[in-house]
């Protein structure tokens, strides 16, 4: 039984070890003796890694395409941006606090991914509604003054979320280093979402409207 060392790639180590594994069959295994793999624990990692990802990515093509339906194909567009950012951002905050990629952080993301996007599509909707009043107002004009109009709600909204999943970081005993992965990457996606969605998405929005 071959074990990994804390933080390293369980996949990596794995397919090493395979590697290794065949090299030597021909040189110390003598023909009266068989290799077989009984577990292997990098294979299945993957696999659910692999699974993960790809609800990932389902979830966020349907988020677009409800987006895209509901309000605009210019809004879809930015939501497409918007949420592949809030997730690297995410990421890269997971890996600054030392916490790898693992099944649990991609469900914390899969998770986080349905409330993440509520402060983009808030901003993005209400700059639509700005822009759809042709009151004599430039886009620029209008998008700050629709971002202004629903920002302090959107914090509120973002803060109270936090809120809500900060106590899982305090859970105790065997499951508290295993479910630590959820609410640190869930609240700093959301925290990422609120900020992107003030300025990334406005910006956007107004790019893509001088198109």
């Amino acid at each position: 039984a071959i074990a990994k060392r804390a933080g390293a790639n369980a996949v990596t180590v794995s397919e090493s070890v395979l590697h290794r594994a065949e090299s030597l069959r021909e040189t110390l295994l003598p023909d009266s003796l068989d290799l077989a793999v009984t577990r292997n624990y990098g294979e299945t990692a993957n696999e659910k890694a692999n699974e993960l990802l790809f609800h990932l990515a389902l979830a966020t093509v349907s988020i677009v395409v409800l987006i895209g339906f509901a309000i605009g194909w210019r809004e879809a567009a930015v939501t497409a941006v918007v949420i592949p950012t809030t997730i690297l951002l995410t990421l890269f905050a997971s890996y600054v606090m030392g916490y790898t990629i693992n099944r649990v952080s991609l469900f914390a993301l899969i998770f986080s991914i349905g409330i993440l996007v509520d402060d983009a599509i808030v901003m993005i909707e209400n700059i639509a509604r700005h822009w759809g009043m042709r009151d004599g107002r430039s886009r620029t004009e209008a998008a700050v003054e629709a971002v202004a109009e629903v920002g302090n709600p959107t914090v509120v909204a973002t803060l109270t979320v936090v809120a809500a999943l900060l106590p899982m970081l305090f859970v105790s005993g065997l499951m508290g280093p295993y479910m630590a992965p959820i609410p640190v990457n869930a609240s700093a996606a959301m925290i990422f979402s609120f900020f992107v969605a003030v300025v990334i998405a406005p910006w956007l929005m107004v790019r893509f409207a001088c198109k």
